[in-house]
């Protein structure tokens, strides 16, 4: 079966710079990833070209910057108040910061792009943006939600079963 939009399908993969940089790889994990084709849950890049492999088929291809994580420059702009930054921070046009993300999610860069009286407009970067992507996929299964079996009716005549209460009836 072939891959479509919508299809829940299962894949190792493993994405590079083209300068071999290792961005993120199923195979060091123990578990290929499965997903919803067309969900979002993928790069649309990646998505696109897995559209049409079938089940057991291996594929090498780039993804270029527009279709992964950008071209350069082109996060998006934020204004922020300038009591967002530290006291002794000295706002210039030009000049990028590193702010760690919530919960260990990793770091985010912004770069100032207009000085304000009290805030700050600043563009957001991401670490891979304006790269082309090397991506290695093997489809290892592919599964059509409308050929899934759906369960059989109950017998006619047959009550159907309750369930169990929150909490037992008063004494």
């Amino acid at each position: 079966m072939k891959v479509e939009t919508g299809h829940t399908i299962t894949i190792e993969y493993k994405i590079e710079t083209d300068k071999g940089e290792l961005i993120e790889s199923s195979l060091g994990k123990g578990a290929p990833l499965e997903f919803t084709c067309g969900d979002g849950m993928m790069m649309p890049g990646v998505e696109k070209r897995i559209i049409g492999m079938e089940e057991g088929e291996d594929k090498n291809f780039d993804v270029p910057p527009e279709e992964a994580f950008g071209a350069t420059d082109s996060g998006p702009v934020k204004e922020m108040d300038k009591t967002e930054f530290p006291k002794e921070t000295v706002f210039k046009t030009g000049e990028k910061f590193t702010a760690r993300l919530p919960e260990d999610q990793g770091n985010v860069i912004f770069e100032i792009m207009e000085n304000k009286a009290t805030s700050v407009l600043v563009r957001f970067h991401l670490p891979h943006e304006g790269k082309t992507l090397k991506c290695k996929v093997k489809v290892l299964k592919v599964v059509d939600p409308a050929s899934k079996p759906k369960p059989p009716p109950p017998p006619p005549g047959a009550k159907a079963s309750k369930p169990p209460p929150d909490k037992p009836p008063p004494k």
